[in-house]
């Protein structure tokens, strides 16, 4: 539970008082009855709550009281959503506090910069980057052709994300759509299907629970941003013509590099508030054309050939489709650690504070 120093009680001037308001002749602050919501909400127990705001000198009857209104009131749950407003808009307040800046244009080069010039305008500067050719500049770049995947893995068991187009919000129903099927199998649907049904992505875990992973050891990153691959490190996007991923955005930096195929990658900076406030999780609710109409100069879009990377940072939000069957790579494990907490769609219990 989080710090309580702020919490104050405040005397209730009560001549007709009830017997339950005479229990209440002091009441606890609006902060401390937040403080109390954002706990239950996590799961704490009421009467570890009594103990810990007793222990901070505010009075027992006072916080049972207050639990028990809580409880029992009709008005609780619009409390409770006012709280988790209240407490996203302060999460969203902070980001100039994060973020140098995530409103110009997408800079587009044709060799990465210095890893001191990255760090300062992108990683640090919360800049996306479009590298043309960046992973064909790698010491050792991957040489994958789908005919050799399915030649080494046809019979490795893969999980994939199966029924997509039966679900409005695929990427955030993920655990529904979960389904096992072989690596020659999946090959033979990504290089002739047209559609959004089925895809590999990163929380199927290819690298990290299948031999694929073994692919890891057959690139060498540029060692001036990124340690030796490992796996967790490094993810597998694995899909047909027309797979789709709607708006989100990511918990970490990423390097999106694309291997086969071509991708189409639209951005918006993670001011665009209209999106925080309707996102669940890392998913939001809007599309990247329901942002334009409104921001139009805040939506950027790329188109990722064959060895060209994106650097998209934490908190941008962005949609994806693949052009043509597509092979991706997110690289997330840079050298340099990534402290930014920022995802104003979780739910009210993880949060870290109400302040």
């Amino acid at each position: 539970m989080g710090g309580i120093s702020r919490f104050r009680t405040r005397g209730v001037p009560s001549p007709q008082a009830t017997a339950r308001s005479r229990r209440a002749a002091i009441r606890l602050s609006a902060d401390a009855l937040d403080w109390i919501v954002l706990n239950l909400a996590r799961g704490v127990a009421p009467r570890e709550i009594v103990a810990t705001l007793s222990g901070a000198g505010l009075p027992v009857a006072a916080v049972r009281n207050a639990l028990d209104e809580i409880a029992h009131s009709q008005i609780t749950p619009a409390y409770v959503r006012a709280v988790d407003e209240r407490a996203r808009a302060r999460e969203i307040g902070r980001l100039p506090e994060l973020v140098r800046r995530d409103a110009g244009a997408v800079v587009e080069v044709s060799r990465c910069p210095p890893a001191d010039v990255f760090h300062r305008q992108h990683w640090i500067g919360n800049a996306p980057l479009v590298v043309r050719g960046y992973v064909e500049q790698w010491p050792r770049p991957p040489r994958f052709r789908f005919e050799d995947l399915r030649r080494r893995f046809a019979d490795v068991e893969i999980e994939v994300a199966r029924g997509r187009t039966k679900h409005a919000r695929p990427d955030l129903e993920f655990a529904e759509l979960r389904a096992k099927m072989s690596f020659g199998d999946y090959l033979d649907l990504v290089t002739t299907a047209v559609d959004d049904d089925v895809y590999l992505v990163a929380r199927n875990r290819a690298f990290e629970d299948t031999t694929i992973g073994q692919l890891i050891e057959e690139f060498e990153l540029p060692p001036d941003l990124f340690p030796p691959p490992r796996r967790g490190a490094v993810s597998f996007w694995l899909g047909p013509k027309g797979t789709h991923t709607k708006l989100h955005h990511d918990g970490t930096n990423n390097f999106f590099c694309q291997i086969l195929g071509k991708k189409r990658v639209v951005l918006v900076p993670p001011s665009v508030t209209m999106v925080a406030d309707a996102a669940t999780g890392f998913y939001a609710s809007h599309s990247s054309d329901e942002v334009r109409r409104v921001h139009p100069e805040l939506v950027h879009e790329v188109e990722l050939e064959p060895g060209d990377a994106l650097f998209i940072p934490v908190g941008w939000w962005h949609e994806v489709w693949s052009l043509s069957p597509s092979l991706s790579l997110a690289v997330v494990g840079f050298r340099w650690p990534g402290s930014y907490d920022y995802r104003p769609g979780r739910p009210l219990h993880q949060r870290e504070s109400l302040g």
